[in-house]
């Protein structure tokens, strides 16, 4: 079981966040987004950060050697993890090889 990255009194302003939105919104004007942001803006007035960490991925794919699908490449020129979580492609975190050109 993965530890709860957040810490209860962050989970606590969160969920207080959410609840005051849906006493302050109508109901039929409620969104998941503007549900999101009423609950981050209540975390950061109860002097949380909001972080969001930079991905791994560039967003550039390219066939792995030995499945041949295209997969993402991570920013390292790997091949990203792929396949089954059990059983992941051996060609995962494979360096990416560059064709040479004709």
């Amino acid at each position: 079981m993965k530890p709860n990255p957040f810490p209860p009194a962050a989970l606590a302003a969160f969920a207080a966040g959410l609840d005051e939105y849906r006493l302050v919104t109508p109901y039929e004007q409620q969104t998941p987004d503007e549900a999101a942001l009423f609950a981050a803006e209540s975390l950061v007035t109860a002097g949380w950060a909001v972080y969001i960490p930079r991905q791994n991925r560039t967003g550039i794919r390219r066939p792995c050697p030995v499945c041949t699908e295209p997969q993402l490449l991570n920013r390292d020129g790997r091949i990203r993890r792929h396949g089954d979580a059990d059983d992941p492609c051996p060609g995962s975190g494979s360096p990416h090889r560059v064709e040479a050109a004709r």
